[in-house]
């Protein structure tokens, strides 16, 4: 009113760049909850090869919706091997997708060098970079980044762009914060196909505990009775032959069911079971009248690939070793020294009438011989190792078996019953 010039300052700030920050961070959080959101409709429904396509389908659409790249590499560690494995790619060349990289600094890209780091890599400019690998024609650019799980790498996720200089330092944050939300998702699949093979090994060793041995007796039932036939009823023999082969036909199914339910390569590595490659195959007897050894017995050495059969005395198992030849027989023979109806040395006798080699380990409680029956075998030609001594560790166990396979012939089968 007074006339004065009325004088008013006014800040102006582009918010622009910092809302479309925010807008982005969200977008990736929101991506990151997606990706491990599976409900329990789909994880009961969908296997594991459906879960791994829906992830992978997932992460491609935010990947090019969110962070909009068109040019993308994940590749996962192979903690056994070290190699790089493909787990999907887009706009890569196929011979680069198919190429064979290892963790390493050197010779391996800038994909190996990631991996071996743990560290982000950006090329500015491909031309200039030693470590770069072509992946697509025409690119120039390219942002590598680790995925990183509880302090380790399991994998790289790799982005590239046909201009020069395409990407910044905001860029590789936020594929740092994108590759935090896949590891875990891929974490989660992990922990999904550990319970569901946890599940399924549990289901086939409870079917194969109940089954083993009755099937185990079936198998002594029908030695017990060819023995009265053989000779004489060439067509009841025939028959008894046939159930035989039949009932080691059911139990080696069992066995197919449970590696295909449960394979090995979906076992967590912390919890896999130590190979020993040398006993895969190998037919095993185990000779003893106690129930629980001879369930032990199947449960133990199944576990490494091992056929197994039982019989509770040493009568049963020398029908067991006569009506056994060819690829059916027995590589190890264990044996407790204390039978029903015989001492390991009179077995080891028996079976020395049979056959050209006689595998076997002695078991005995505690040292505990009153018959010396371990003395007089090892006089009789027993290995001076193969004697098992209750209770027993299970590496003690696989050690002996070990020793005795080798000494007479690993993987061969025992020499058979003598003509």
């Amino acid at each position: 009113s007074s006339g004065e010039p009325l004088e008013i300052l006014v800040f102006v700030q582009d918010v622009t760049s910092d809302e479309r920050y925010r807008q982005k961070l969200n977008a990736i959080h929101e991506a990151g909850v997606e990706l491990s959101n599976l409900s329990p409709e789909e994880v009961f429904h969908m296997d594991v090869e459906d879960r791994i396509e829906l992830l992978k389908s997932n992460i491609l659409h935010y990947t090019q919706s969110i962070l909009a790249y068109d040019y993308v590499e994940i590749r996962l560690l192979d903690q056994g091997t070290g190699k790089l494995q493909g787990l999907l790619s887009a706009g890569i060349d196929k011979e680069a997708a198919e190429r064979s990289l290892v963790v390493s600094k050197h010779d391996n890209g800038v994909t190996g060098y990631v991996a071996a780091t743990g560290e982000s890599y950006l090329v500015e400019d491909v031309a200039n970079d030693p470590l770069y690998i072509q992946s697509f024609s025409g690119a120039k650019s390219s942002l590598t980044v680790p995925l990183i799980w509880q302090s380790g790498v399991i994998g790289t996720f790799n982005v590239e762009s046909p201009e020069a200089d395409s990407f910044s330092e905001s860029d590789m944050h936020f594929l740092e914060l994108f590759v935090r939300n896949i590891a875990m998702a891929l974490n989660t699949l992990d922990l999904l196909v550990a319970q569901k093979t946890n599940a399924a090994q549990k289901s086939v060793e409870a079917i194969h505990r109940e089954v083993a041995l009755p099937i185990d007796k079936i198998l002594n039932d029908a030695v017990n009775v060819m023995e009265c036939y053989i000779g004489h009823e060439p067509e009841v023999e025939k028959r008894l032959r046939r159930i035989l082969r039949n009932a080691r036909d059911v139990r080696q199914v069992i066995h197919k069911i449970g590696q295909d339910m449960a394979p090995a390569e979906a076992v967590p590595a912390g919890v896999a079971i130590e190979r020993h490659p040398f006993l895969v195959g190998q037919r095993v007897l185990v000779v003893d009248s106690d129930e629980s050894v001879r369930n032990d017995a199947h449960s133990l050495l199944e576990r490494f690939g091992c056929i197994v059969e039982t019989a509770e005395t040493g009568g049963e198992a020398v029908y067991m070793v006569r009506n056994t030849d060819g690829t059916e027989s027995y590589n190890a023979i264990i044996s407790d020294i204390g039978l029903p109806d015989f001492s390991g040395y009179q077995l080891m006798l028996r079976l020395q009438e049979m056959l050209d080699v006689v595998p076997l380990i002695l078991m005995t409680g505690f040292g505990y011989d009153p018959g010396h029956s371990i003395v007089k075998a090892r006089q009789a030609g027993l290995h001076a190792n193969a004697i098992l001594y209750k209770p027993f560790r299970l590496v003690q166990l696989l050690d002996v078996m070990e020793t005795v396979l080798k000494l007479h012939g690993s993987s061969s089968p025992a020499s058979g019953p003598n003509s």
